[in-house]
């Protein structure tokens, strides 16, 4: 340690110069990148790397194209009236114009297939000419007959139609889509006095989600730089204790955002936490610093030396709680989904970072100033005297306050099994949001907006040109039908039945009754170009179909149990001839949703350990190591269990808060134990006492600052983010009242005359 306090002295003699030097040249390097830093246009980085799932996707997309449509609603009480099916063609004309756009399907141009001369003969949807006083029942007699457009194209009550905007497969070009959606929405504004229109779909939330994070980048960091200034001001009321740890924070920010710009990633909804969740956490070390020279006494010419002597007393507790919080922050890079990869690395990062940068920036800019007068010296009046009640109440009644933390924990634990995963971006934004606003719209009047998509191969690798397949694919169809969830189901039979009703003459709709009447109306549409709709639902050499099921908005919970009980039905159909596999956009983030738990358990048991692990090496006891975790594991289930019983879901933000705040938790533990240690003479009550007087004040002021840094993330857009920051913030006071009560009460109940290691 000696040669770490020489390190200090020459920091704050000689090596001022450099070191300011070598700081502002590096934050105004990391600075350009900082500024450049882009935000996500989709939702790449929050779906898994699943190898299987991934190859199976894109198989997919080379198959039946792009899964990821526009849905486009127009509302109006005569919907049926010429001049709202004016509006709908010219709607689905000028869309289909736009760049980026495949086709539209609408009312307007919707074909319908009829028995003529020569056979099946494709007809407009709705009757042509002008409009009588019967089109009403004409219209109505047509949709009759197409039931499969019903609820896709047109609402049962006929008030509300849907335009269905199928787009390239240009996943990899974000602008184009932004601005397709931007035109799409100038073009709702220009029409919206003829009717009443919503638009959803995904390429709309991965927009307006882009949208969101740049939102709360501009709203949040501002609101968690003026907390922190209005707390260091109230705490300490010096302007240097708010300057300088504010510039701590700012330059900590710079440098990790530069860093993370420079890797090539962009902000998502989870990296969006990084810039106040490094500047929250980057203040820590600064309060610790700027606290312990608030105490110092001696001589002014002393003053360089007393600084230098207090950096390098509380240079080990400072290292090992940044240490512990980089530690449970990097056990997220475990995790499947790399949005959770890419902030628990970075958030490590930043925390080592800002480390250093504490260590650097405060005692360089306090070697400037004069020692404080007594007037500044901490420890006295109302808290010293609040702290020492504190210290004797844990001492007198330690019995009684684990009793208190073991009841209210096992009232914790019965909320465990109430907990449960589930993801649904719609119910993840605020009611009013206006992507919410339509896309429930949408769900209400429309087909459901989810679509569960499943691929249907023969095991022998032939082509599906048999009745039996297609009846097959027909009674797994069928057996979806009677789910709440389901708004209904479209595969290449929604085609090949009215083709075979007009091609047979036949009233209903029926598949054809052998193989060769199938195969040559396979062959029909195959080779019929205004038939685009058929590549959407076979391949083209006919060895995979597609079944697409519409679900209403509904969370992955509930999602995940439909699947489960689609495919085993499904495999009873099917049996073993066929090969029945879910894929899609939908489906790929209901995977990613089961597999929540999952990594949650992962990630804090590997958190857990190498917190453990960091403790046992600095305090080198096995037994403070033990007792160090209790206070820090309590506080945790506990907020596991209100999650439980006030019914937040587990979602990839949530998930995360476990290892989170581990890390996090333990570091006023280590504080606490590394100054019981020092001031151990024998006397567990006494050192207890001392201890909790001393770096109570410190503790508390660090606690408090985190915790109100985290609950400004509340300001956020999404759901998740708010519960995470509001129980992270939330935990933290917990574990400070559990390393205040709890952890000095374990010490006196575990006094049974064990020796503490000096430090």
């Amino acid at each position: 340690m000696q040669n770490i306090s020489i390190i200090f002295v020459w920091l704050l003699t000689r090596g001022r110069p450099m070191v300011m030097g070598l700081l502002i040249v590096s934050t105004l390097f990391f600075s350009v990148f900082a500024a450049r830093l882009p935000v996500e246009q989709d939702t790449r980085s929050m779906t898994s790397r699943n190898p299987e799932q991934v190859a199976l996707y894109d198989k997919f997309r080379q198959l039946f194209g792009n899964d990821e449509d526009l849905l486009l609603s127009v509302t109006h009480p005569q919907l049926l009236e010429p001049n709202q099916l004016s509006l709908l063609a010219e709607l689905t004309r000028q869309i289909s114009e736009f760049e980026g756009v495949v086709r539209v399907f609408s009312l307007s141009n919707a074909r319908q297939l009829v028995a003529g001369p020569y056979g099946a003969e494709a007809r407009p949807l709705l009757p042509e000419g002008e409009p009588g006083e019967d089109s009403g029942n004409r219209i109505e007699a047509v949709l009759q007959a197409n039931p499969h457009y019903q609820g896709l194209l047109i609402s049962p009550d006929r008030k509300t139609a849907g335009l269905i905007i199928e787009l390239e497969d240009r996943s990899d070009d974000a602008d184009l889509r932004r601005s397709l959606i931007s035109r799409v929405r100038n073009l709702i504004g220009l029409y919206s006095d003829r009717a009443r229109m919503h638009l959803t779909g995904v390429g709309v939330q991965q927009s307006d989600v882009a949208s969101f994070i740049q939102r709360d980048q501009q709203v949040i960091l501002p609101l968690v730089a003026l907390v922190l200034v209005v707390m260091l001001a109230g705490i300490f009321r010096r302007p240097s204790g708010v300057i300088l740890p504010m510039l701590t924070t700012g330059i900590s920010l710079i440098w990790t955002m530069g860093l993370y710009s420079l890797s090539g990633f962009e902000l998502n909804t989870i990296t969006a936490l990084l810039s106040p969740v490094v500047m929250v956490l980057a203040v820590s070390n600064s309060v610790h610093l700027y606290n312990g020279w608030l105490n110092l006494q001696g001589q002014p010419h002393q003053r360089i030396e007393l600084l230098a002597g207090k950096v390098n007393e509380l240079f080990i507790p400072c290292f090992f709680t940044a240490l512990t919080t980089a530690l449970g922050l990097l056990s997220l890079t475990i995790s499947s989904v790399p949005a959770v990869r890419q902030f628990g690395l970075f958030a490590a990062v930043g925390v080592m970072l800002s480390f250093l940068v504490a260590l650097t920036v405060l005692p360089v800019g306090l070697s400037f100033l004069p020692l404080p007068g007594r007037r500044h010296r901490t420890g006295t009046g109302l808290l010293r005297w609040i702290l020492h009640r504190t210290a004797r109440l844990t001492i007198r009644h330690a019995s009684k306050i684990m009793g208190i933390a073991v009841i209210l924990l096992v009232v914790a634990l019965f909320g465990l099994p109430r907990l449960q995963n589930n993801t649904n971006l719609i119910g993840f934004l605020h009611a009013d949001a206006p992507l919410a606003v339509d896309t429930r719209y949408i769900d209400r009047h429309l087909a459901g907006v989810n679509v569960l998509d499943f691929m249907i191969v023969r095991s022998d690798g032939l082509p599906l040109d048999r009745v039996e397949d297609y009846r097959r694919i027909e009674q797994f169809a069928k057996l979806t039908t009677g789910e709440a969830a389901v708004a209904g189901h479209f595969s290449i039979l929604t085609l090949l039945k009215p083709l075979h009703r007009a091609e047979s003459g036949a009233t209903e709709l029926a598949l054809p009754d052998n193989n060769d009447d199938l195969r040559y109306e396979l062959e029909l549409m195959a080779n019929d170009a205004e038939q685009s709709l058929r590549q959407r639902f076979i391949a083209a050499d006919r060895k995979t179909a597609r079944v697409s099921i519409r679900l209403h908005d509904i969370g992955s919970r509930e999602a995940a149990g439909l699947i489960e009980n689609f495919q085993q039905q499904g495999q009873q159909i099917f049996g073993a001839d066929y090969r029945l596999q879910p894929t899609g956009s939908y489906y790929r983030m209901i995977d990613d949703s089961n597999r929540l738990v999952a990594d949650m358990i992962k990630s804090f048991s590997l958190s857990l350990l190498l917190v453990t692990l960091s403790i046992l090496l600095l305090l080198r006891s096995p037994w403070l190591t033990l007792l160090s975790m209790i206070p820090n594991v309590i506080p945790i289930l506990w907020t596991v269990g209100v999650m439980g019983y006030c019914k937040i879901d587990l979602s990839t933000g949530t998930a995360m808060i476990g290892a989170v705040v581990i890390g996090l938790a333990v570091d006023d533990t280590i504080h606490y134990l590394v100054n019981y240690r020092r001031v151990f003479t024998g006397s567990v009550r006494r050192a207890v006492t001392i201890t909790t007087t001393r770096v109570g004040r410190a503790l508390m002021i660090a606690s408090l600052v985190l915790a109100l840094g985290f609950w400004v993330g509340c300001f956020g857009s999404f759901k998740p983010t708010i519960y995470f920051s509001l129980l992270v913030g939330g935990t933290l006071i917990g574990a400070l009242i559990c390393d205040l009560l709890v952890l000095p009460a374990c010490l006196v109940l575990g006094d049974t005359g064990r020796k503490v290691r000096p430090a």
